[in-house]
Parts: C-alpha cells; structure tokens; sequence
C-alpha cells in the first residue's frame, strides 16, 4: 500500500494553531469606526504628517491587522509621513476591529468606494487617494478603482491580479489548493488563527480533512462551502460596478515578483496585457518585475535555505521608495518628478536593473528548442526526424510533491528539483551546457500533442536550471487541465521567465501530472478529489520529433 493510501485511513490530523488577536492600538495614530453604505463600520487609522494645509493620502486596506507586524504599517508610516502624505489603514470587514461578516472578496469595491469618500470628505485632505499593499491589499485596490470614485487618483498593488481568489484564477488550469487553505486560516474567525500544523492533504476524501479543522475551531467560515462546491465569488459579486480594467483609467503601479508564480502569472497574462493594449490605459501603466516571490524575498536578498521570517526595514524600503516616488508623480501631481519607466526589470543572477518601453522587452527574439527521446531524454535546436509517442503515468496514490512548503515564500526556501530528475511519473529533458550568458526575459511557451487514458488530464511544465554542482533550479512554470481522450494539440504557457542561464548549467524541461498539494490532482475518474474515495491511475502521451513534435519557445534577449 502506497503512503498515500496510508495517509487516507489514518485518523485525521488535530491541527495546532496560534490565535492572533489585533495588536496594541497606534499611538501616533487617530482612530476611527468609518461608517459604510449598509451602517457596518470599519476600524481605520489615520496619520498625518507634521505639514501645514491639506494633503494628499495613501489608503492601505488589509485584512491581516493594521496593527499587527504581518504588513508593517510602522514602516510604511515612516516613509509617507516624512514625503508629507497622510497614511489611512484600515482593517477590511469582517476582519480584527471592523464590524461585518468575515467573508472574503465580496465587499470591497463598495467598502473602498465609502472610505474614499470619507477620507476625501476629512478637512486634512486635499480629495486626492492614492492606494498601495500587495496580495489581498493589492486586490482591494482593484476592487475600489472599479467604482470609478473621482478621488482615486493612483494605485500601487503589488503580486496581486483581478481574479485573485479564484481556485481557477487562470482558465483551463488545475484547482489551486491556496484559497481553500486561506478562508480557513484568514477566514475562519475575525482574528488571524496561524496554523502551526500542515493540513491533512493526505486524507480522504479531503473534504473531510477540513471539516475535521472545522469541528476543531468550533467555527464554520462562511466561506468554505463556496470553495468546496468548486464556486468563487462571480465578477459580479467581486465587482458590481463593473471589471476594474473597464474603470476609468488611472495611473498603475503594478509590482510583480517573477517567483511570484501563482499571483504574477494571471497579472502578466491578462491584466498587464489588457491595460497595455488600450490607448487610454498605456501611458498610465509602469510595471515592475524583479526576481522574488510573494513574499517579497528576492534572489539576490535570500535569508538562507530555512522559513524566512519578516523582511527587514531596509528589504521594506528597498522596494518602497520607488512607490514614493510614483505617488509624487501622479498623487501630488509634481511635474518635476520623472515617472518611472513604462518596464523596470532585473534578471535572477543580474544585478543590472534595466528600464525599457514594454515586457517582454522590444529586442527579445524567440528560440524553440525541440524534445527529443532516447537512452537520454534532450532539448536540441534541430527536431528528430523520427516521431513517436512517449508516456508517463499518474497514479493518484503517488503523487508528485510540490517542491516547496510554502509558494509565498518561494525564493526564501529556495528548493532543489534534483530529486525530481529520476521519478518514473516525470519526464526531463536536458539541453547541453552552456558556453555564454543565455538571458530569458519574456514568456516561456510549451507545444505539443498529448493525450489520456483519464476523464481528464492535468499537464505541469517546469523549466528547470541545472548547476555545474547538480543542483536544479527553478527558472518558470505552467499548467493546464484538459480532456484529451485523442490526441489534442496543445498551446500551454510555462510563465514568464526573467533569468540568467550562466555558463556551465544547462536547462532543464520537467513535465509531470501532478503538484500536490499546491494543486488539487485528478482522481483518474469522473469524481473530484475533494469527495472522492476510490481513484485510478491513467496513463498519459507525448508525441516526440517532427517539425509539429513538442517543442519549448524561450523568449531571449
């Protein structure tokens, strides 16, 4: 019997949790309960900068505790204050000292649109909004810029997307295990319950794992249900006045962390794209990419090889300031203040910051490398006259582990893909090593002809970096759930990459079935994995060689 079929008939795991109350009142912040359309108040602070006459804010609204060490106000505060804006935090609804239900995503465009007004409405305010934060904080900015409050004048989010939230935030792809965990650690109770413990992935069904947490806390979020019908909030419900990118323009700050490879893939595939394609939105948009994770821990910054802990005040800053300046731009409206670059980049293993008109940047070329077969598997230039099918197999009882024990903080653990290369359900194909610099900045594409023996198959693309030391590498990933019960030609991208390939490592291309438990698998049936109790393996088909055989697009500069 496999081990995850032990799993699955062991007693669930007792999760261990940390209760989080708000932390201690701001001292140098006033404290208000901000009234909002439906009578429900929302906790908020204000500070305000040692300045004389009316001026600008920075709204920041979390659902992590305005005065918790999670987001560092402090430090925020510092920065603005000092540059003469007001800071206006707020607790989102539901959540720490603000009124309302604890339920996620459903009430921010209105709860922004109403603390706009009330900040613009304040005498220290000169009407003039701007907003900032990242992940959730970033979404509450595209939830309040879809009202269209005239005040709005700028935006900051950071490794945040429009569809942050959904289980299937890009379309076509495998349920993305994040929001599931997230309404039961962020959104089980008003306070920030930390879970000390993993959830029990290896239960089935896993449904029951959760309703095993939910028995424990004594407490039902009122979200679960929603995830585990396989619903998320409609556009409608996160955005009753219409899509943020509809909206009047404004202008956008958009930070992205290249290891940010959930939250950044969806921004860099729809809405940086989205915006750049509309006359009206293109001068406005100023994208930032650089070679971190959610978390914003950076490549060339990395803590060690053990779970960081919280950035530090200089890490903070380091990224900061180039907001500072962005809202000196557009929120002061200070004409003598350079905009920042349309692109701003750097490269993993590049200490070079480069600015440029568009991503992926006007000079990059295109190279395909083909996958070949043999006694070793090859990524070449020229494709095998030879064609014929190559196979792998998914058996949901041996799953392929997610490489990483937390996606958020990616780059801080920094994982090794080494034990990966000699799995029999994987599949890794190797170019030569190189003899120069290989510089990849732009989308990553995988083509090819693949079929199932399933319902259903899921298809996972990394590519992969190879150290002189044996040591493998991530660069970028993708996937992609499709039927393919006959051979379906297939188009999937394999994220952006923004890297330095040095000489002497080699690239690597591993695809796999499974990535659990950042991805809900497939049972091999017609039964989903959340309810399911009995599962198949299925066995899965490449077609290799020919020009129209499956090949790998790098976008290269």
């Amino acid at each position: 019997m496999s081990a995850a079929s032990d799993a699955a008939t062991m007693a669930p795991v007792r999760m261990s949790y940390t209760h989080m109350p708000p932390g201690a009142p701001a001292e140098r912040a006033q404290q208000f309960m901000v009234r909002m359309r439906d009578g429900i108040r929302l906790a908020t602070d204000v500070y305000l900068p040692d300045v004389d006459g009316p001026v600008p804010a920075v709204l920041i609204r979390l659902p992590y505790d305005k005065n918790g060490r999670f987001v560092r106000i402090d430090v925020l505060a510092d920065a603005l204050l000092e540059r003469g804006y007001a800071l206006v935090a707020q607790d989102c609804r539901g959540k720490f000292r603000s009124e309302g239900e604890t339920f996620p995503w459903i009430s921010e465009a209105h709860d922004g649109y109403d603390t706009i007004d009330w900040i613009a409405s304040r005498p220290w305010s000169n009407g003039r909004v701007g907003m900032t934060g990242h992940s959730y904080t970033g979404y509450t900015q595209w939830a309040a810029l879809s009202t269209n409050h005239p005040a709005l004048r700028a935006i900051a989010p950071r490794g945040t997307n429009t569809a942050l939230g959904s289980p299937l935030m890009t379309p076509n792809e495998p349920e993305w295990s994040f929001p599931f965990q997230y309404v039961m650690d962020f959104y089980a109770v008003r306070d920030w319950m930390l879970p000390e413990t993993a959830h029990d992935w290896g239960r089935r069904p896993l449904a029951e794992a959760f309703e095993a947490v939910v028995d424990q806390l004594g407490v039902r979020p009122p979200a679960m249900d929603m995830y585990l019908s396989s619903e998320s909030p409609s556009q409608q419900q996160r955005f009753p006045d219409g899509h943020p990118l509809a909206a009047k323009p404004v202008p956008v700050l958009l930070s992205l962390g290249l290891y940010d490879q959930y939250c950044a893939a969806e921004a860099l595939r729809h809405d940086y794209p989205t915006m750049v394609a509309d006359p009206a939105w293109r001068p406005l948009v100023h994208l930032r990419l650089g070679p971190h994770d959610h978390m914003d821990f950076r490549l060339d910054d990395r803590p060690g090889p053990t779970q960081a802990g919280e950035l530090s005040v200089a890490q903070i800053r380091s990224w900061f300031d180039g907001e500072l300046q962005f809202f000196d731009r557009y929120l002061k409206a200070d004409g003598a203040v350079e905009p920042p670059a349309p692109v701003e980049y750097q490269l993993a293993h590049s200490a070079e910051v480069r600015r440029t008109v568009s991503w992926p940047p006007p000079e990059a070329t295109h190279q395909v490398l083909h996958l070949v077969d043999g006694p070793t598997r090859r990524l070449v230039e020229r494709p095998a006259t030879a064609t014929g099918p190559i196979s792998w197999v998914h058996d949901p009882d041996m799953l392929v582990p997610t490489a990483a024990t937390s996606w958020s903080s990616f780059v801080a653990e920094w994982p090794d893909f080494r034990e990966y290369v000699n799995r029999p359900d994987v599949l890794m194909f190797r170019a030569d090593p190189q003899d120069r610099h290989l510089e990849l900045a732009g989308p990553v594409t995988f083509h090819g002809q693949v079929s199932t023996t399933g319902p259903a198959m899921d298809l996972f693309a990394h590519l992969l970096d190879l150290e002189p030391d044996g040591a493998v590498r991530s660069i970028s990933r993708g996937q992609q759930r499709l039927v393919a019960a006959e051979p379906t030609d297939l188009t999937m991208s394999v994220g952006q990459a923004g890297y330095v390939v040095r000489p002497g490592h080699s690239l690597l291309l591993m695809l796999c079935s499974s990535d659990y438990p950042d991805f809900i698998p497939l049972t091999g049936t017609d039964e989903r994995w959340w309810s399911a109790t009995s599962m198949r393996s299925t066995t899965q088909t490449l077609d290799i060689g020919g020009d129209a055989g499956a090949r790998l697009e790098l976008t290269v500069l």
